[in-house]
């Protein structure tokens, strides 16, 4: 049996540390090595460790169990086990996390450095996920939120007066895929609320849009002098504003902000 550990300190409360790690299914999703996860009778894990010239590919059955401080990952496969115990201490302001991982198998020799990587992966997931976990907004952060209108573009500097960038990127969009795209920064970003902004490389094309969730609140789409803006405020304007980002697709460079709090 190979074992492992890691300890570090996490920017956030015990609470949201905790809130993370009671949904497995997402916070498994964000290991090292994780092709897929899905959820059938449990939690399912596609894992690939790389070493040498070939993969070592297995899925795991995982079954999550949590005591007082400390919370349990325990995954079969076909060829070995995996477990992973995060324990937990609140210190002041931050958290304390020890990640334990074990693993008894086939090759487990040979994906000795893999283990190592994965359980500090584990650990640093974790502490990103927490410290970007969700402020409290003020009364004018939500203001600015439901203010911004892209004809406008006053509201749309009142927004990023109190937002900070998450994410800058190339990104090619396949056709129809704007919305997994879009969904996949606001994951990394932890926010509920999102504003994207996207033009390509010549400039003739570019976009912007806010979210709250899954529901749009505003949009423009440019296509050379062309610019058509939404502000959604009913159902018309919400099936509007779905149509044009559903055509949207190419290589865009993308900008992402959050709300940042702010008085």
């Amino acid at each position: 049996m190979k074992r492992n550990s890691v300890s570090m300190d996490v920017n956030a409360p015990l609470k949201a540390v905790e809130d993370i790690l009671k949904d497995p299914g997402q916070f498994i999703t964000n290991w090292p090595y994780v092709v897929r996860v899905r959820r059938s009778d449990g939690i399912i894990a596609e894992i690939e460790f790389p070493f040498f010239v070939f993969r070592f590919h297995d899925e795991y059955t995982f079954t999550f169990h949590e005591d007082y401080n400390s919370f349990i990952y325990e995954g079969n496969g076909r060829n070995g086990t995996l477990v992973v115990t995060v324990t937990l201490r609140e210190w002041q302001k931050k958290t304390s996390v020890r990640v334990d991982l074990s693993y008894s198998g086939r090759r487990e020799f040979f994906i000795r450095k893999p283990l190592e990587f994965l359980t500090r992966g584990i650990a640093e997931s974790l502490r990103d996920l927490a410290e970007s976990s969700k402020v409290e907004l003020s009364a004018k952060t939500e203001e600015a939120i439901g203010d911004v209108d892209f004809s406008d573009p006053v509201s749309v500097a009142n927004f990023l007066a109190k937002a900070k960038m998450v994410h800058n990127g190339l990104h090619l969009i396949q056709e129809g895929k704007f919305f997994d795209v879009l969904h996949e920064i606001m994951e990394k970003a932890g926010s509920d609320v999102i504003y994207v902004s996207g033009i390509t490389s010549d400039g003739t094309k570019g976009f912007k849009v806010l979210l709250r969730g899954t529901q749009v609140l505003a949009v423009e789409i440019r296509s050379g002098t062309s610019v058509e803006t939404v502000k959604v405020t009913d159902e018309m304007t919400a099936q509007r504003a779905l149509h044009l980002l559903s055509n949207v697709s190419g290589a865009y460079m993308l900008n992402a902000w959050v709300p940042a709090g702010g008085v």
